[in-house]
């Protein structure tokens, strides 16, 4: 690969990330119009321009459909899960069967773990409680569950693999 191939790839991906930035800018402000994305994007630039040096890893989206994908994905688990704790809430005489189990984890990165955690504890009715040391497992609390076997499925075919298959990490380079 040449210098200049690798020059334009490092663009592409700052330009991506600056306009990924000034949209969700425009969607957190409920306002789209090309002021407010511009000045998304100049927030976007001055926040990862500050944090470069916190970042241990640097971070490449594989598959940005993947990513469209698993966003969606989380917004549909997020609604659901919206419904279905409200029905908790309002049904007084339901059963609840909480439940603290353990999630094996098949990621091997720290932004991958913190995304997942995230996800998890986005979701209403579950939590993600903690981390073992040795970064293996996830510790969950759930707020009702019939099958833990089966919410643990649904947790890694929803959120795990497809993270897996969308965030690919590297150590940082020291430059």
């Amino acid at each position: 690969m040449t210098l200049a191939q690798t020059s334009w790839q490092w663009w592409r991906l700052r330009i991506r990330a600056l306009i990924a930035l000034g949209l969700l800018w425009c969607l957190l402000n409920n306002k789209l119009s090309l002021s407010e994305f511009a000045l998304g994007a100049i927030f976007g630039a001055f926040i990862l321009w500050v944090t470069k040096g916190f970042r241990h890893e640097r971070i490449w989206l594989e598959r940005e459909g993947k990513a469209v994908m698993l966003l969606l994905e989380f917004l549909k688990q997020m609604v659901i899960a919206n419904f279905q704790v409200a029905l908790i809430v309002l049904s007084p005489k339901l059963r609840l069967r909480p439940a603290l189990f353990i999630l094996p984890l098949e990621l091997d990165n720290d932004v991958a773990i913190t995304a997942l955690g995230n996800m998890i504890t986005l979701t209403p009715g579950t939590l993600t409680v903690d981390l073992a040391a040795d970064r293996s497992v996830l510790f969950v609390h759930c707020i009702h569950t019939e099958d833990v076997n089966a919410t643990k499925k649904g947790i890694k075919e929803s959120f795990e693999r497809p993270l897996k298959e969308v965030l690919k990490c590297s150590p940082k380079r020291v430059s």
